[in-house]
């Protein structure tokens, strides 16, 4: 469910926010799944719970029947109102396997101390593509992330993790498959403002056209990794000359490729930030939730 060295979470202390969940008021008896989803909650922070689609649900009972649910497969979050004083988080329409990886990525930092809000861009969830957060609507909650409600003997605010197709097209997007929103209903959620990368039209932000092919590494381009490093500069008989990379200081030449901006600036979101980039400057930044940091550099 997550990393081992995550610290076991417990009742509230003393002087923290009351909390009326399970894991502070523990009932008298329990049955197998509630002790499955409380045994996450202690030793992670979190539980996930997946639903229908056909798959397996998380719940290390077979015949719970919550794989035969109607509608699209999804799977949530159960605890983080608990560890973190933070919105459960829901997703849809992946692979079962897929969306847990998701959310237990997404909640670990979570219980670390990040916090996210509906608009949110993520670029390091899904490789090659980002996500965005969404409220999940009221009227929802009851469908989807109803063993949160259960755990926490309350109804849980919540956050909808949103994914995009794989060029980076969200559901509101022009040229955007009808799937996007078969597997993720809008009706579940509460739209957020749609800005910058989230725009109807998203902006341009580069003063080069998005057909124009710059420099990436093949880690950026071929396995998803998020562009932690980009540098501004000329070169001999072809002007302006952009690379964005992993941040990997020993590229080999095998290593590099040539691909559209437009195909960077959908995958990673947070370049976005570096169109008005000097040249003979490059930005790093230590992950794709950092600020960038630009310096002049001669490379």
């Amino acid at each position: 469910m997550a990393p081992r060295d995550t610290p076991p979470r417990g009742p509230r202390s003393a002087g923290a926010r009351r909390c009326d969940c399970h894991a502070c008021r523990p009932a008298e008896h329990y049955d197998e799944l509630d002790r499955h989803v409380l045994a996450g909650v202690r030793e992670h922070g979190w539980s996930v719970m997946s639903v229908g689609g056909g798959g397996p649900c998380d719940c290390g009972d077979g015949d719970c029947g919550q794989d035969d649910e109607p509608g699209p497969a999804f799977a949530y979050t159960i605890g983080l109102g608990h560890s973190a004083d933070h919105p459960e988080l829901l997703m849809s329409g992946l692979d079962h396997g897929l969306m847990k990886r998701s959310l237990d990525r997404i909640a670990s930092r979570v219980v670390a101390g990040h916090r996210l809000a509906p608009g949110d861009l993520l670029e390091d969830v899904l490789a090659g593509v980002p996500v965005v957060v969404e409220q999940v609507a009221a009227h929802a909650l009851g469908d989807t992330v109803s063993w949160s409600g259960w755990f926490h003997r309350r109804a849980p605010a919540a956050l909808a993790v949103v994914w995009p197709d794989r060029r980076g097209v969200f559901a509101w997007q022009p040229g955007a498959p009808a799937v996007l929103d078969e597997e993720q209903p809008p009706t579940w959620r509460v739209p957020s403002p749609r800005t910058g990368a989230t725009a109807a039209e998203p902006p341009w932000p580069f003063d080069l056209p998005p057909e124009h092919e710059v420099v990436t590494c093949t880690h950026v381009a071929e396995r998803g990794d998020a562009v932690l490093r980009v540098w501004r500069g000329t070169m001999v008989g072809s002007g302006d000359h952009w690379i964005f990379d992993c941040g990997d200081p020993d590229h080999q030449l095998d290593e590099m490729a040539l691909v559209h901006l437009a195909h960077l600036v959908r995958g990673a979101p947070g370049i976005r930030q570096l169109g008005d980039l000097a040249t003979g400057t490059e930005a790093r930044r230590t992950d794709a939730a950092s600020r960038w940091v630009r310096r002049r550099h001669r490379r």
